[in-house]
């Protein structure tokens, strides 16, 4: 949202300038970068979000005369590595270390396949203990589609989803599908808050339990999702509130909670102030 020149700075601005002047580079409020294991499959889902904010930023800039109060670095930054647990966090650690800007969050998304399970612990307790979030899945990404249609608490291999889903779907799983987060939006079976529920069903069934190998089926992958949702939906609520996104949302914004489906109240506020 474009801000008058003549106006004094808000707090956020205030806050965000004395950070930038201590940092040694420049701070980007809302620089995200996810670091997945696989070349295509993941990229291809999260680059749905990454899409989404660039469009928020073009409609704004579209319809607004003035400086747009977001730095040009904010944004979702998503890599498909083709690298296997320990690897990739070790990648991404690289990629954070040698930005020439601060990642808000950095996410590194893997599953277990037949990786030992010392690797896929390791891999988890490295992540997090260089501050950075694991969206990790035992056994296969294909589990986070499958919970979008039914809870599954028994362990199945990745053949088995790709059956699965073909028959939940009406139509054959493509395992790099670039369109898999649109067609898991529009299909009448399938829902992303039932999958998110579902997800945190399965994480609770361990709660005490840290040998993340022997948790299958399991994922954390709802947490990246919540994440980017938030964090799309207060950019555009920031930046241009008359973008419409198909998920509900409380919006810390306007400080009233979307409903399941579009239009949300926040929205609509929004709209009526402007």
């Amino acid at each position: 949202m474009a801000r008058d020149k003549k106006l004094p700075p808000s707090k956020r601005d205030r806050e965000r300038q004395k950070q930038q002047k201590k940092a040694n580079k420049p701070l980007a409020v809302g620089r995200i970068l996810i670091v997945c294991e696989g070349e295509k499959t993941e990229p291809n889902y999260f680059n749905w979000w990454k899409e989404q904010l660039e469009n928020i930023k073009k409609a704004a800039i579209s319809r607004t005369v003035g400086r747009i109060d977001v730095v040009p670095d904010d944004g979702i930054e998503v890599k498909g590595e083709g690298k296997n647990t320990e690897s990739l966090v070790r990648r991404a650690i690289q990629y954070r270390d040698q930005a020439n800007i601060d990642y808000t969050q950095v996410w590194c998304v893997f599953d277990k396949d037949s990786f030992k399970p010392k690797q896929y612990n390791a891999a988890i307790n490295k992540a997090r203990k260089e501050n950075m979030k694991a969206a990790y899945t035992n056994e296969a990404f294909e589990l986070w589609y499958l919970l979008h249609f039914n809870y599954v608490n028994t362990g199945v291999s990745r053949e088995q989803y790709k059956e699965k889903l073909t028959i939940l779907s009406g139509k054959k799983y493509k395992k790099n599908d670039p369109k898999m987060y649109e067609k898991l939006l529009i299909h009448p079976k399938a829902d992303q808050q039932k999958a998110i529920q579902r997800a945190k069903k399965l994480l609770k069934s361990y709660e005490g339990k840290m040998n993340y190998a022997d948790q299958n089926p399991s994922t954390t992958v709802h947490e990246l999702v919540e994440f980017l949702n938030d964090h799309v939906w207060q950019f555009g609520c920031q930046v241009d509130p008359t973008y419409s996104l198909p998920y509900p949302h409380d919006c810390k914004q306007c400080e009233e909670p979307a409903q399941p489906s579009p239009p949300h109240p926040c929205r609509r506020k929004i709209n009526a102030e402007l």
